[in-house]
């Protein structure tokens, strides 16, 4: 009976935040499905502070894009001003894929794997949306080369600033939590979260370097992640045709929350 009130104050509150979302244009109809349905789930799994994180998350996220000026690449990459549902499950399942382990084994692993699902998840946002602002020309993260602001496996000393300060966003908001409840401090655990969540972020770049799809413009030549451009047709010339950008995010969200199982608390 327990679970059945959690599970319902789950789907009040996150209808609610989702609904929210969805009027102030942060949310897609279908991002604010998906979002409500994974705030029921942690609501109704996780610890009371669960929810708070990853509201940071979307609520930080949103702001962030708000508020960024408009750039010219925006019409090189699929990322719309709202989230898609493919785009909050890419990167949630693999924190809640976590936090369903911890309830049904109760193994403190896999809450600490959640914690830095998000903490990466908001590590690669934030490094993403304020990344694009650079006055510096990103570079390919393996080769060095200058590529177009806003395309994946780009890295610039703006973005990794931010990347940092997005996992430790979550870390500051998860010790705030903590000493709110009462519960222990461990120096050494928030530390890993914050390394962790700020790996995940470089974990993407890097997938978004080698595999990641991309196309060139027969117009202008240039790069992008779109499938037409200049109401053309593009060209394929490097990775896979199946790993967009919310593959990317997907495989390496679940990449760091793997490896963050096998972390003891």
């Amino acid at each position: 009976m327990v679970f059945f009130y959690q599970f319902l104050l789950g789907l009040i509150c996150s209808a609610f935040v989702a609904g929210s979302a969805f009027i102030l244009q942060w949310l897609s109809l279908s991002g604010a499905l998906a979002a409500a349905l994974s705030g029921t789930i942690i609501i109704a799994l996780g610890p009371w502070f669960s929810i708070f994180l990853v509201g940071f998350f979307f609520a930080s996220s949103g702001i962030i894009n708000h508020l960024k000026k408009k750039n010219s690449a925006d019409d090189l990459v699929i990322k719309g001003a709202r989230r898609e549902a493919i785009q909050v499950l890419a990167n949630l399942s693999p924190s809640l894929l976590a936090l369903i382990g911890y309830a049904s084994f109760n193994n403190e692993n896999y809450l600490w794997a959640f914690i830095v699902g998000i903490a990466s998840c908001t590590a690669d946002t934030w490094g993403s949306e304020i990344g694009i602002l650079s006055k510096k020309a990103p570079r390919n993260l393996l080769t060095g080369k200058k590529l177009p602001a806003g395309l994946s496996g780009g890295v610039s000393l703006l973005g990794t600033i931010a990347s940092f300060a997005g996992s430790g966003g979550i870390v500051l908001l998860l010790a705030i939590c903590l000493w709110l409840s009462g519960q222990p401090l461990s120096l050494t655990a928030l530390i890993w979260v914050l390394l962790l969540g700020f790996s995940g972020s470089i974990i993407d770049s890097l997938l978004g370097a080698t595999i990641q799809v991309r196309y060139q413009c027969t117009v202008c030549h240039q790069f992008t992640e779109q499938k037409s451009h200049h109401q053309q047709p593009t060209k394929k010339v490097h990775g896979y045709a199946l790993i967009t950008n919310e593959a990317v995010n997907f495989l390496s969200n679940l990449a760091i929350v793997g490896i963050a199982c096998f972390f003891p608390n």
